[in-house]
């Protein structure tokens, strides 16, 4: 027995400029946990392939706490294939796809990965799970 998958028309409808916003929260939340610490330990609970998230981490690597990568740090593709170890093509599809599931932000859109300037995002999604499990929990009340 096979269940229906939904067709397009089904879908709730969604503005693209509501699902970008959705998707990043370009400014750091405040907390006592670096925003690079939470990027880095959400980007390893995800289901992503595993080159994929060996490239996060590997951008991670050259951000500052609050997950800005410096001009003078940026790998560009040539240095994180040096980095990782993977092929051309392995690192642009994993740049791909962190850049669509919101994990990286380009600075200027148009540019080309060898010359791109990338920032460490957090999708909302994750930034509100990782926000709650960081929240100390609240005693319930006595009876």
């Amino acid at each position: 027995m096979t269940t229906a998958r939904p067709t397009p028309a089904q879908m709730p409808r969604r503005a693209p400029s509501d699902l970008a916003r959705a998707l990043t929260d370009p400014a750091p939340p405040q907390t006592h946990q670096p925003y690079r610490a939470m990027y880095e330990q959400a980007v390893m609970g995800t289901s992503m392939p595993p080159h994929t998230r060996f490239v996060a981490i590997a951008l991670a690597t050259h951000a500052d706490a609050s997950g800005q990568i410096p001009e003078g740090r940026q790998p560009r593709l040539l240095g994180l294939i040096h980095e990782t170890g993977l092929h051309n093509g392995q690192v642009v599809v994993a740049l791909n796809t962190l850049k669509a599931r919101g994990w990286i932000r380009q600075v200027q859109p148009a540019a080309a990965y060898d010359t791109a300037d990338l920032v460490l995002t957090i999708p909302r999604p994750i930034m509100t799970r990782l926000l709650k499990a960081a929240r100390p929990q609240e005693e319930a009340p006595r009876a």
